[in-house]
């Protein structure tokens, strides 16, 4: 019988720091429960454990607690949520290790490249195991719009969806635009390959919050009564609350505050909010007439949509737009831009502006506020306007995607091609061409094994205390060289390398001691021998603490060469760059 496994271990990372979900992990949380729902589980959902260093199932019932004690309240102080944890992270340590096997599928529906390690352990169960990987792609906004985003969120989104076209064998994406963008990116970087990807639209609505309304406290800022007009989105740049907030204000010098309701925000300080909050401290008028509200449960969410005019939604670009649906669901109006994904998420019952179109923005908005029993017409004509699937719907549609029959795709070294005569670089890289991407980040996405390795930094990836690997993929050699550039970190430091070879053979180990903060470039001969994988082993037994972290470290590798024993010209070349040397003669 097949099995299909939903790895849930970047939600219980969010959820170390965070109680309020947000975009992804509300989606993650949808999925599951539905999944959970069923007479038998569509899914089964496991995380890793990194105290047995192995994936354990989630027990369902402390699962399905916790989710529902994060939409109840924000405060990760808070008993409830406290409890729920611990209580998950027993039920969890307790739970079965899972047995995989052949053709079991393993579902990622978040973001597990911003888990340490995590996407080299589910390529090792690909490896090792034999598992098929699918994966849940939510939008392409890092590389779309990289102007929005950290250079570590693009680099790091660059990296997975490297790793996801190097190592998947099927891909499910959140909208038909979602599924294009995908299709768009894995071929050119990897033109010749064509990975299976469907949609599956989010036109469901959140599941509703346990408790009654009456029991959610009110934001003190609204108890007056003013009507309001709502937005509910991360104060970001990508979100482009300057332009709203900037309609918001024509409006109110035009016609005057007695004749606008209050605008509120909803949503946490993101990435490039900084003119959006000086506009808001600066402008009398929006100091009067707007309300940022930062950290709203999904109970107090639930209400203030309920109380609303409409909503407004904005942005530069969205994989689906789950606050549209929001609204929609809610029997709101939505106003929003015409890009993107947001047509399939406001089908025919959104009004639409053209994007970063201001004056038609506050026009729509005006429309709605001046004229209330317009308003009430297409508020009230919404149900036969918007037809909602169920979450369970979406899940089942999920499950048929998941277990269809899988094409015969390359295995993830033959995808990636040969990493011999040019340097491999684990630094954070800055926004590229596609054609560059797919050399600039597979060391990241496909060399690095084991939990040992840390997330890539902006000069290169830690070595931590933990189980550490390179993989060198299919070389035929006739004799090579690997150079390795390394650094120390603020203290002095011990590590252990050794090779294993395709005959089976393995060298002996090597001791690095670096002192702190000390470069070194090391070079490595990697004998004449049958073709195959070869593997570099590092010990960090003497991984050493810094202050101010709980990490213990090894060593930074910041890139590494192969070159062929005869490839002089290559070597010099790489030399030359990395150590500034000019070769004379």
């Amino acid at each position: 019988m097949l099995r299909l496994l939903t790895d849930l271990t970047d939600l219980l990372h969010y959820f170390r720091i965070n109680r309020l979900p947000l975009g992804v992990p509300r989606v993650q949380m949808a999925l599951t429960e539905a999944a959970l729902a069923a007479p038998e589980p569509l899914l089964e959902p496991m995380a890793f454990d990194p105290v047995s260093g192995r994936f354990r199932a989630l027990p369902a019932e402390e699962l399905l607690a916790l989710l529902a004690t994060a939409r109840r309240g924000a405060d990760i102080e808070a008993p409830d949520w406290v409890a729920a944890r611990a209580t998950l992270a027993e039920a969890h340590q307790a739970a079965p290790e899972i047995a995989f096997a052949a053709g079991d599928r393993v579902f990622t529906p978040g973001l597990p490249f911003l888990v340490p390690g995590q996407m080299h352990r589910l390529r090792e169960l690909r490896q090792w195991h034999g598992v098929a990987l699918c994966a849940l792609f939510h939008d392409a906004i890092p590389l779309v719009v990289p102007e929005h985003c950290t250079p570590e969120l693009t680099s790091g989104f660059a990296d997975n969806l490297l790793s996801v076209c190097l190592q998947t064998d099927r891909v499910v994406a959140t909208s038909a635009c979602a599924a294009r963008d995908f299709r768009e990116w894995q071929r050119r970087l990897l033109p010749e390959l064509d990975i299976p990807v469907v949609a599956m639209p989010l036109d469901a609505p959140l599941p509703p919050v346990g408790g009654g309304g009456e029991d959610v406290p009110w934001p003190a800022a609204l108890a007056d009564g003013r009507p309001y007009v709502l937005c509910v989105s991360t104060l970001e740049s990508r979100k482009n609350h300057v332009l709203l907030l900037h309609a918001w204000l024509t409006l109110l010098r035009r016609h005057g505050e007695h004749a606008l309701p209050r605008l509120v925000l909803v949503g946490r300080k993101g990435f490039g909010a900084d003119a959006a909050l000086r506009l808001l401290e600066h402008a009398p008028e929006l100091r009067r007439n707007a309300v940022w509200l930062r950290d709203v449960s999904d109970a107090q969410l639930a209400r203030l949509y309920e109380g609303c005019l409409f909503t407004i939604f904005n942005s530069f670009y969205e994989g689906w737009g789950l606050p549209v649906t929001e609204a929609l669901s809610h029997g709101k109006l939505v106003i929003a831009p015409d890009h993107s994904s947001l047509r399939e998420a406001g089908g025919t019952a959104a009004l639409y502006f053209t994007p970063q179109s201001e004056p038609e923005l506050a026009e729509l908005a005006w429309g709605l506020i001046r004229d209330p029993a317009r308003r009430a017409a297409l508020e009230a004509a919404l149900p036969g306007r918007v037809r909602f699937r169920s979450w369970r719907e979406v899940v089942e549609g999920l499950v048929r995607d998941l277990a269809a029959p899988l094409a015969a795709l390359p295995s993830p070294f033959a995808r990636a091609g040969s990493i011999a005569g040019r340097r491999i670089g684990f630094e954070i890289q800055p926004p590229m061409p596609p054609a560059a991407m797919r050399a600039a980040h597979v060391g990241n996405a496909l060399i690095l094994e084991g939990d040992g390795w840390s997330i890539p930094e902006a000069y290169g990836v830690w070595l931590t205390k933990g189980r550490a690997r390179l993989r060198l993929p299919a070389l035929e050699r006739s004799g090579m060289r690997l150079f390795l550039e390394v650094s120390g970190p603020p203290v002095a430091t011990e590590t252990g390398l050794r090779l294993h070879l395709p005959d089976g053979s393995t060298g002996e180990w090597l001791t690095l001691r670096l002192a702190a903060q000390e470069r070194r470039y090391l070079e490595m001969t990697l004998p004449a021998g049958p073709a195959g994988d070869i593997l570099v082993e590092f010990d960090t037994a003497g991984a050493r603490p810094i202050p101010e972290d709980d990490r213990l470290f090894s060593l930074m590798l910041h890139g590494l060469m192969l070159t062929a024993d005869h490839d002089l010209q290559r070597t010099y070349e790489y030399l030359g760059e990395r150590l500034h040397l000019s070769r004379l003669g």
